[in-house]
């Protein structure tokens, strides 16, 4: 009986430990991007630019790099002023860099941009946006990326990224065991309670897959349904104790 109480009360930190764990990434990586999506909105465009790409995460290890690729449909060659925007520091400060881009016809070319953590704004978000101007008949184009920055020095962003992935899912599954562990077998209300903790598992997975993959709005909705299952579990719960 020791035995399964300790199983308990350990599976339950762990668990709530992962969930925290996980949340604080997925919701650090979902609102940096909600960020990015408004940032320096106003250089509106005809049509999104796909070939922006982001690191997810740096520390203070090391500069981040951001590319976008450009192509050039046409029969005749074309030089529009290509404009990249990012944070400097602030939110409301931005550094930009800017020159004319020239392609000949049928050329393909990749750019890229150096960015460290001072460049974040309120210490943690960088934001950045890249605008491509019409050349006739090519529309305008513009996209924006966000990077979580963390002034650490003795990980890379991606090391870093890896480990806290590494840490929810250990803390997740090791919690989800002993918990079960102690109540089985796992029957009425406790069999219920293993299928909410396996859809909470889910869930932070599904956010944290977005949440890399740069899909805020997907990841927000996952959130949300998260932040409502975590609500209902704990209304059961209370309901079921008395």
């Amino acid at each position: 009986m020791a035995r399964r109480r300790v199983f308990d009360v350990a599976g339950r930190i762990l668990f709530a430990l992962g969930i925290l764990l996980g949340v604080a990434l997925w919701g650090s990586m979902v609102w940096v991007d909600i960020e990015a999506f408004l940032f320096d909105s106003s250089l509106d465009a005809d049509a999104a630019l796909t070939s922006l790409r982001c690191p997810v995460l740096i520390t203070a290890a090391e500069d981040g790099e951001i590319r976008a690729t450009f192509s050039n449909s046409l029969d005749w060659a074309i030089k529009p002023k290509l404009t990249f925007h990012v944070t400097d520091g602030f939110v409301s400060l931005m550094r930009e860099e800017s020159g004319y881009l020239t392609l000949e016809p049928g050329e393909k070319r990749e750019l890229a941009w150096q960015v460290s953590v001072e460049d974040a704004a309120w210490d943690y978000f960088i934001l950045a946006r890249v605008y491509l101007p019409r050349a006739h008949p090519l529309p305008s184009r513009t996209s924006s990326c966000g990077i979580v920055a963390l002034d650490i020095s003795f990980l890379t962003g991606s090391q870093m990224l890896a480990a806290l992935i590494l840490g929810t899912g250990l803390l997740l599954g090791v919690g989800f065991y002993l918990w079960t562990s102690a109540h089985r077998p796992l029957e009425g209300r406790w069999m219920q309670q293993a299928r909410g903790r396996g859809a909470m598992m889910a869930l932070v997975g599904l956010g944290i897959v977005f949440g890399v993959l740069g899909l805020w709005l997907p990841g927000l909705l996952s959130l949300i349904v998260l932040v409502l299952l975590i609500v209902v579990m704990l209304a059961r719960a209370a309901m079921e104790a008395d």
